[in-house]
């Protein structure tokens, strides 16, 4: 239950930094290629043991992990320009109602079971998605991308979610640290080519004050995934997911109403009230 209640204090911290990249105006992609900087060293600071580069390309887990660097960095893109555009609130919640797919992977890939009324759930929480995203959000002008960026989080992030179950089976090793380490290995490689792309076509300068950004971020980052992994060794998709999700979309809401005064329509109020009781009906077991 601690790596449960870490995980959720720590992706809450991931969409708060997220949001004070545009207070203090921040480039999104300079910021985020400085998160993986810090989140890899922070990984390969936790490993216990490191693998030779033999090793490596025969891990199980190799080529699942490549795969899951670049998605983090897809997700990560999506998120930020949502939490900016939509708010901390509505882009949590996009994220975590996700959960609906790996649910249902646990049912299919995994042989987990789900019964009637957490079926009933994942229903509630589509319903909620289209409440959530249907509303205002943070900002009252037009936005072509604020519905739109919502919907690809939600189908992002649970892709993300499910590439992380699998790539966590495939590691039979005691200590992640060092799989976890290398998949943000890649997602800074992405980043790089990502802010050079940025600097070579002059549409950004390069700003030092980002790193201070990627700092807090790419460390809150690691450990929120780490928490996550070691989760995922101690319950079951269709109870961990869920759990997780609820836990995440709760507290963003309480921060993003208490620190950044994002203002919330009905329909984001009863999103989120059909969400929470989506999420727990999700729980119920056979």
């Amino acid at each position: 239950m601690f790596y449960l209640i870490a995980a959720i204090l720590c992706s809450t911290g991931v969409f708060v930094a997220m949001r004070l990249f545009e207070r203090f105006r921040l480039d999104n992609h300079q910021a985020l290629m400085w998160n993986y900087v810090f989140a890899t060293v922070t990984g390969f600071l936790m490993c216990k043991q490191f693998d030779t580069p033999t090793q490596l390309l025969t891990e199980p887990w190799f080529g699942l992990s490549l795969i899951t660097g670049f998605w983090f960095i897809f997700t990560y893109i999506l998120m930020t320009a949502s939490t900016q555009r939509s708010g901390v609130t509505v882009t949590s919640l996009s994220s975590k109602l996700s959960v609906v797919l790996p649910t249902l992977a646990g049912v299919v890939l995994f042989s987990e079971k789900l019964n009637l009324v957490a079926s009933m759930g994942i229903v509630l929480a589509l319903v909620a998605l289209v409440l959530v995203v249907g509303g205002k959000g943070r900002t009252d002008k037009p936005n072509k991308t604020r519905w739109l960026l919502p919907i690809l989080i939600f189908f992002g992030t649970g892709t993300g979610d499910i590439l992380m179950k699998l790539t966590e089976q495939k590691n039979t090793a005691p200590d992640m640290s060092f799989m976890i380490a290398f998949i943000y290995l890649i997602a800074l490689l992405f980043g790089i080519l990502l802010v050079a792309s940025d600097l070579i076509r002059k549409k950004s300068r390069w700003q030092w004050q980002s790193a201070i950004g990627g700092i807090g971020l790419g460390v809150i980052n690691y450990f929120s995934t780490f928490f996550v992994y070691q989760a995922m060794r101690q319950f079951d998709n269709v109870v961990l997911f869920p759990i997780y999700n609820i836990g995440v979309v709760s507290l963003t809401a309480l921060t993003g109403w208490l620190l950044f005064k994002e203002k919330l329509t009905w329909k984001n109020y009863l999103g989120l009230a059909i969400a929470i009781i989506a999420v727990i009906l999700i729980t119920q077991k056979p």
